[in-house]
Order: C-alpha cells, then structure tokens, then sequence
C-alpha cells in the first residue's frame, strides 16, 4: 500500500476544531470581554479606594498599569506598520484630508517692507500643507487656501521697529473640531529675497516643503511635530548660514546644493540616518568644501522618530 498521500489527505490530517463554529467564538468573545471589563473595573476600583484612603497602590496595581501602557503602545505601532503596508506609505506619513465641510476659500495677502533693512519672519502652521519659498521683493506674498468650516484666516502681523528690522508674524487660527476631522488648509508663502533674513517655521501636523535658498537667510530654525519635512536647500547661496532643525514624529528629507559648503550634525533620538556622500568626521558629516567653500552651511538636526534622508541637487537643477 502505498504511503504518498494527497495534500489534506494524510494520515496525519487532523479533524476539524470547534474553534470554527461561529458560536464558540462568539462565545469566547464574549468571555474574553468579560474577563477584560472585570479586570479594568477591579484596577480602577483599587486605585479609587487607595487614593481615597491615602494607602500606596498594591504592586500588582503598578504591574497593570505597565501591563496596558505597553498593550497599548503596542497595538498604536501595529496599527502605524500596518497602515504603512496598506498604503504603501511611509510608517509615519500623515494623509492629508481632501473632505470639505464647509467652503473651500482661497485669499491672497501681500505685506510691503515698509522700509525695513532686514527682517524676522514666524510661520505657525498647526496642520496642513505648507509650501515656503522665497523669491518676492515684498516681506510677504501669501496664498492661503482653507475649508472655513475647520479654519478661519490666518493671523498675519508685521511692525518695522525703529532699528528698521521688520517683524513679520504668520500663524494659523484655532479649529474647534476633532484633530482627526480637519478639513483642507494649504499655505503657499512666498517672502523677501533681497533682505537678510531671520526666520523660524513652527509645524504641527502636516506636511512641508521648505526652499529658502532664494532669500539672503542668515539663520533658519525649523520645529517640526507629526508628518513630513522637506527642506530642499538646492540653488545658489549668497551668504553663509547656520541652520537648526528640530523633527518630531515623522521623515525628513534634506536636498543639499552643490559648489556649498556642507556641516550637518545628526541628533537622531529613534531614527535612522542616510548621509548621501557626506563623510563622518566623528562629530558631525561634511564635504570637502566646508570651510574653505566661500559659502558654507552649517545644519543642526534634532530628530525624534523617523528617517533623516540627506540628497544632493540634481545637475542642472537651480
């Protein structure tokens, strides 16, 4: 007799489990929830009564407590992994929102210099699209879109104090719905070219692309929360600069230019880092040109949770 057997004929083929019927695991289910109510009812009720009566929590009080904090961090990385894989997204790219509640306005702002030598500039973005570029003879040139059902205006100040600096304040509007129901909100902000310029971009959640190269910067600060930041540094620098860059939860992507000195020294906290064709001095990456290059950058990048992924300008490109 032969002993070859047919897939999901052998001999070793066990019966099928009860685990199948729909109504034993209905019913586990229904145990397993069970079992879970009773055991958060008993640690909520403990601590109740220990903070009532001014006794320390038991130590089996503390194990539950990290027992849910890591379930529940847990299951917060699972659901990122997975909807990275489903979407075939980075881990931590935040989907902007297209659903409009209310209307979707777009208005058009321009601030003059109003004489000033040189200025500061603050943009506040909480969440949406931010594109930042330089290029205008004005302090700014503005392009806001937004669903006013989730946002109103931005708040945009500018004074010119009697040293002649110029103080230019851009900052989003509070929403009152839910973090994860905002609708559209997408700036395109265009400012000053000609004036040395210090400017500082405060981010959310979100996604931006920073081109500063065409303004005459002198220093650059950039805090970043949750999403993805693109500082595209390409093009041609008339003027040294010092650079810092605080990223939170989420990708960076740095573009380099070419003929520039480059510093960047990596903070990364949990990340990775991708240098490109810079080179490890033991304190910091750089190319060959730094400090001796007539123009040099000097970047300081505090990364949270992400990847920092440095690129070089494309021949070619301005």
């Amino acid at each position: 007799m032969s002993t070859n057997e047919s897939p999901g004929r052998g001999v070793n083929r066990l019966p099928p489990g009860n685990l199948k019927n729909p109504r034993v695991l209905r019913a586990f289910q229904l145990l397993s929830r069970l079992v879970t109510g009773i055991f958060i009812f008993a640690l909520i009720w403990t601590i109740y009564q220990a903070l009532s009566s001014g006794n320390p929590l038991p130590v089996w009080v503390w194990l539950a407590i990290l027992v849910l904090l890591a379930v529940a961090i847990g299951l917060s990385v699972a659901f990122l992994v997975y909807r990275g894989v489903a979407n075939e997204a980075g881990l931590f790219d935040v989907s902007l929102s297209d659903h409009i509640t209310g209307m979707l306005k777009t208005e058009t702002r321009e601030i003059e210099t109003s004489g000033a030598r040189s200025l500061y500039t603050e943009i506040t973005m909480a969440a949406g699209e931010l594109q930042l570029l330089g290029g205008t003879l004005e302090a700014m040139e503005g392009n806001f879109t937004y669903d006013d059902a989730d946002w109103k205006p931005p708040q945009v100040s500018y004074i010119v104090n009697a040293t002649g600096r110029g103080s230019l304040i851009v900052k989003q509007s509070t929403t009152y719905r839910p973090v994860m129901r905002q609708g559209r909100c997408e700036w395109i902000i265009h400012l000053n070219k000609t004036l040395p310029t210090e400017l500082k971009v405060k981010l959310g959640a979100g996604k931006a692309l920073l081109r500063p190269a065409a303004m005459l910067l002198n220093h650059l600060r950039v805090d970043s929360g949750v999403g993805k930041l693109t500082l595209d540094l390409s093009g041609d620098w008339e003027q040294s600069m010092e650079a810092f860059v605080k990223s939170g939860i989420g990708d960076t992507v740095l573009v380099l230019p070419q003929a520039t000195g480059i510093r960047i020294e990596t903070m990364v906290e949990l990340g990775s880092v991708y240098p490109h064709n810079l080179t490890w001095d033991g304190e910091a990456y750089s190319n060959s040109l730094f400090g001796h290059a007539p123009v040099n950058l000097d970047i300081t990048i505090e990364g949270g949770i992400g990847k920092l992924t440095v690129e070089e300008q494309a021949e070619g490109v301005l």
